[in-house]
């Protein structure tokens, strides 16, 4: 029975000696800031809703309560502006706490020319700024709108009562993207002077002829009657853009027998 215990005495002396050995400090994987460390900035502006968005992420060991932000602008309707951006989730900031801090902002632009926007970051402590960040961001401007195809009958048999459709289809394409093309218009030469005449509207509803809303066809219909005369008549579609940019003049014309 001695002999037994033996073995179980050694196990229990290497366990209390392995028990007393040295031991290692534990790694200390908190990262310190003592000094601002700004990362992960997002600069953006939303034509459609003419709003800016800013953010940054700031790692400071002290407390931040607000991030200053001075903007130098152009191509829009301001040229500076002052912003103070927040980490509360408020004015556009997604998450309290997270510290990325964050600014939305309403403010219009030039569509028609090349901007730029560029923003210094400030931390401050007492007045002082004692860490920036510069952001930059170019804006491109609003290009104009083209006329891509022009779908209509090359002749049309008067009728020998009543009325006959002509129907225009208009296909349409803008480098910012169809949504941007807002109105589409026609113009009819007189055979008598020559001149244009008003313009008439074709719409991308779903109404009065078009097919499909929003889908970059425009579209119209017109009526030829049996009083109409034998003639080659002749017309011209432009279309204009959210920025008021229109494109050039496209011709087409129909023969009415």
């Amino acid at each position: 029975m001695k002999h037994k215990l033996i073995p179980v005495a050694i196990a229990m002396t290497l366990l209390l000696l392995w028990s007393c050995g040295p031991t290692y400090p534990e790694e200390n994987t908190e990262i310190m800031y003592p000094v601002p460390e700004f990362s992960d900035a997002v600069l953006s502006y939303n034509t459609m809703r003419q709003e800016l968005h800013c953010e940054i992420r700031v790692m400071y060991d002290d407390p931040i309560p607000e991030l200053n932000a001075d903007l130098t602008l152009t191509g829009f309707d301001i040229s500076t502006l002052e912003l103070t951006l927040n980490d509360s989730a408020l004015y556009g900031d997604a998450l309290m706490g997270d510290n990325i801090f964050s600014r939305n902002i309403s403010f219009s632009r030039i569509d028609s020319i090349d901007g730029s926007i560029s923003i210094q970051y400030d931390i401050l402590d007492s007045g002082v700024i004692i860490r920036s960040y510069v952001d930059t961001l170019d804006v491109i401007a609003n290009l104009p709108p083209i006329i891509t195809e022009i779908t209509m009958p090359d002749t049309i048999v008067r009728p020998l009562t009543g009325t006959k459709d002509l129907l225009i289809f208009l296909e349409v394409d803008d480098p910012n993207g169809v949504y941007d093309v807002v109105n589409a218009y026609f113009q009819v030469q007189s055979n008598s002077t020559g001149q244009w005449s008003s313009d008439y509207s074709l719409n991308d509803t779903g109404t009065l002829g078009d097919e499909r809303s929003g889908d970059g066809i425009f579209s119209t219909g017109l009526q030829i009657s049996s009083a109409n005369s034998a003639a080659t008549n002749y017309f011209r579609f432009r279309v204009k853009d959210t920025a008021s940019n229109f494109s050039d003049w496209s011709l087409d014309s129909v023969v009415v027998r």
